[in-house]
């Protein structure tokens, strides 16, 4: 099946060692379905019961973090050398029902040349 999506003529082409890599947060969803929402909530859980704190010292400790380090993660290795794979696992564990099938995208992503992980 080929996407009703068409590249745009004005970028470059794609050669066979190119990689794509999307960053999720609102690129491949519409941002109404709120996922990060999900996602900072799980993240101010793993902060409380990581470091055994009060929600909201948690909550400060998550956002001290998020803006000395530009990530809650790169601050929890930093300082409590946590380790980012049960972090990730953890903050992640969201419910994607919301999010509604896009058969066009799927198509358009399907059409894309290279390897799919």
């Amino acid at each position: 099946m080929t996407s009703p999506l068409k590249p745009r003529s004005d970028l470059p082409r794609m050669d066979a060692g190119s990689v794509l890599i999307f960053d999720l947060d609102n690129t491949l969803y519409p941002a109404a379905c709120n996922l990060f929402a999900q996602v900072s909530t799980l993240i101010g859980h793993y902060v409380r019961d990581t470091l055994s704190l009060e929600p909201d010292e948690a909550y400060r400790v998550q956002k001290d973090y998020f803006h000395r380090y530009g990530t809650t993660l790169r601050g929890l290795m930093t300082e409590h050398e946590i380790d980012p794979a049960d972090y990730l696992r953890k903050v992640h564990d969201i419910d994607v029902s919301v999010v509604a099938p896009a058969p066009d995208l799927a198509a358009a992503l399907d059409d894309l040349p290279g390897r799919k992980l």
